[in-house]
């Protein structure tokens, strides 16, 4: 009996020890969690404070850093601009500089080219004076003009008389040709054949550049009765034949001129590009430029009053194009073989002369077209 009630006292002891356990842990986890809660609201408080400190600080020390940062960015967008600015002078200058480089290369070209010209024409012209030179006599080397010579013949009849047959004998036409003139005719007629004959071939340099042997052949036969076999037609032939070539020699140097002259305007400005435009070639190629100075030593030979409107364009046109072709080329080959090919613009043109005979215009250029 004493052991069971001892056995009850202890259940009851160790139950109410249980719940004051419980209780002074529910006390101190509310204490402890309105003690920590206030912690908090305390922490709060003075965070505010700290950050409401902040930002007072922050918003004195924001303009100069902010205007620092300005300041700096104006600076680099300055440099910038800067650097580009030198970057287009230097582009330009080098642009510049090579365009001085190009135009002295082909001014060095054209002045050697010219040089050679000049001297492959003195050189033909010192062949031909030696040519002329093997055929005089040595009884007339040491003579001065032409009455020495007469003298000469006076005090030789025989010799005389043989050269006048001489010369009979090579002027003298056959039956079936109808020349201009005869063996018998007169130095003055003579002459006006040669007057004749250069009117007629600057005509027909405005038609051709490139004439045909044909055709040579047969201006020197309508004019002077020569047949093609005949020595004094090759003579003849022979002259005009390097008159035609003297004729495109002026003919590109005139160009030349021009194509210097302009390129002086683009180097003044007064253009917006390095190469003319039509229009550009246009205005500088006038009609006036075009007769007073491309063709000036040809049209002396034409008869204006009846010389048509089309014909006059296209030896404009035929100008115009040779102008751009100099422009471009610098070999003088090259010159030579494209002007040739503007014969398609002027070889069907009528250029009347102003003898009227209009040998040149009559003339077939090509026997099998």
């Amino acid at each position: 009996m004493m052991l069971g009630v001892t056995e009850k006292d202890k259940a009851t002891k160790a139950a109410k020890t249980t719940k004051t356990i419980r209780t002074y842990v529910a006390n101190s986890s509310h204490d402890y969690n309105k003690e920590r809660d206030e912690r908090r609201e305390e922490g709060s408080e003075h965070e505010q404070d700290n950050l409401h400190g902040q930002d007072v600080d922050i918003g004195e020390d924001m303009l100069p850093e902010q205007e620092e940062r300005n300041i700096e960015k104006k600076r680099r967008e300055n440099e910038k601009k800067e650097m580009e600015r030198r970057d287009k002078e230097r582009r330009e200058k080098e642009r510049r500089e090579k365009e001085r480089r190009e135009k002295e290369r082909r001014e060095k070209e054209r002045r050697e080219r010219d040089r050679r010209e000049k001297d492959k024409e003195q050189e033909e012209n010192e062949n031909d004076e030696s040519e002329s030179e093997e055929e005089i006599p040595v009884q007339f080397g040491a003579m001065t003009n032409q009455l020495q010579i007469c003298n000469w013949l006076v005090l030789h009849p025989s010799v005389l008389h043989l050269a006048n047959k001489m010369l009979d004998a090579s002027t003298k036409q056959p039956s079936t040709n109808l020349p201009l003139t005869t063996s018998t005719s007169s130095p003055s007629v003579r002459m006006d054949n040669y007057r004749l004959i250069d009117e007629e071939m600057k005509c027909l340099f405005l038609r051709t550049r490139n004439l045909p042997d044909h055709a040579f052949d047969k201006i020197t036969q309508k004019i002077f009765g020569h047949d093609a076999y005949q020595s004094v037609a090759k003579s003849i032939n022979e002259r005009y034949c390097k008159s035609f070539s003297d004729y495109r020699y002026q003919l590109k140097n005139v160009l030349s001129t021009l194509v210097k002259e302009f390129r002086q305007i683009v180097e003044s400005g007064y253009t917006e590009s390095s190469d003319p435009t039509d229009e550009e070639v246009n205005n500088f190629i006038s009609r006036e430029v075009v007769l007073k100075r491309i063709l000036s030593r040809y049209v002396s030979a034409i008869d204006f009053t009846k010389l048509s409107e089309t014909s006059l364009d296209k030896l404009i046109e035929f100008s115009r194009k040779c102008f751009k072709i100099v422009w471009v080329e610098t070999e003088s080959a090259n010159i030579k073989e494209k002007v040739k090919e503007l014969d398609v613009i002027t070889e069907d043109l009528e250029i009347p002369s102003r003898s009227g005979r209009n040998i040149a215009s009559s003339l077939k250029l090509h026997l099998f077209s």
